[in-house]
């Protein structure tokens, strides 16, 4: 992947950073603290919200667990560039820290792509923790590192489901018609155009302002965060089709965690490893449930749905995926299915 050193130098001239200073890149002041090791976390989510409730907890995880040593900085909504921008900051370590659903990383390697496919998990539990099973996690991890990241967290993001403007969804066909955003990976779309849905790939930066215009009529996301990007002000119908179940994971750049201290490394890994916990365990099931009172007290309605009829509709999607898959998909997918059936 080409390496877009002069944007993101730019970037950070212009956020008045000390990535691109020409200076160490691990070593900047934070708080008035010239000897703190600053950490970039840069990501799409908006400054509000779970996501960025998880954000602050993190942060403060970090810096307690290197008593001050480390200190990260957030950097909400793109300020640092869009997720690619910020895979080649982290690959040159001008980025230090991102976060990203688990199909954003067939950029690197076709592999991810498996975790692209529709109904692949009962629920998001179920998911994150066939991912963090031993025998999964050291494929993924190593594939990471190998792509220039360490990995510190997965994050349970539950499952997406069917936001618009025009109609309650209950059957395939109640989305004929409908111009729905999915993610830009091709698989995604496939399954919701199956679905019956004319998707649409779209950057996640213009789904509010498409919706409300009326380019988009709907997009998938989960409760929390439909709720965090306000789309219930635009968006009348919520339904739980639940489709796609893809974790999140939070990396730093391996080419600046190599420079870290040792006792710095640790602190970071025990940050993360606490986060993890806390997120799963805590904080998105928390939000999930806090979330849909919100959504609701706002006037969405949200109805459950018969989820078997849109199984039937994408099973030809996930037959074809797995006709053409590469040995490297097919081991994984064979993997997962296997693990999973532990949880």
């Amino acid at each position: 992947m080409k390496k877009l050193v002069s944007l993101l130098c730019a970037s950070a001239m212009m956020l008045g950073m000390t990535a691109c200073s020409g200076g160490d890149p691990t070593t900047a002041q934070s708080d008035g603290n010239s000897d703190s090791t600053v950490v970039k976390y840069s990501v799409v989510f908006a400054s509000s919200g779970t996501q960025a409730d998880g954000a602050a907890a993190l942060g403060d995880l970090i810096e307690e667990h290197s008593d001050g040593r480390l200190k990260m900085e957030f950097y909400p909504s793109s300020q640092l560039g869009d997720k690619i921008a910020t895979f080649e900051g982290l690959q040159i370590a001008t980025i230090e820290m991102t976060e990203c659903a688990l199909t954003d990383l067939s950029t690197f390697n076709s592999m991810w792509s498996v975790f692209s496919l529709p109904y692949l998990w009962d629920s998001g539990e179920q998911a994150i923790q066939t991912i963090m099973d031993p025998a999964v996690i050291e494929v993924l991890e190593a594939d990471m590192e190998a792509n220039g990241f360490k990995v510190i967290a997965w994050t349970d993001l539950g499952s997406r489901s069917i936001v618009n403007t025009k109609r309650a969804i209950n059957t395939p066909e109640d989305l004929h018609g409908l111009k729905i955003r999915c993610m830009e990976d091709a698989v995604l779309a496939d399954a919701t155009t199956a679905m019956g849905a004319i998707a649409t790939p779209l950057a996640f930066s213009e789904v509010y302002t498409g919706m409300q215009q009326g380019t988009l009529d709907g997009a998938d996301y989960q409760i929390p965060n439909v709720y965090a990007s306000a789309w219930q002000e635009i968006c009348p119908y919520m339904s739980l089709t639940e489709h796609f179940t893809i974790p999140d994971v939070v990396f730093v750049s391996k080419t600046w965690f190599d420079r870290l201290s040792a006792e710095d490394q640790q602190a970071l890994l025990d940050a993360g490893k606490e986060f993890t916990e806390q997120w799963n365990n805590e904080i998105w099931p928390n939000a999930t449930e806090s979330a849909r009172e919100g959504l609701e007290s706002a006037g969405m309605t949200i109805n459950e749905v018969d989820k078997e009829p849109f199984i039937q509709a994408v099973q030809p999607v996930i037959d074809d995926f797995l006709a053409s898959a590469t040995d490297d998909q097919k081991k994984l997918y064979d993997l997962l299915m296997e693990t999973r059936e532990k949880y």
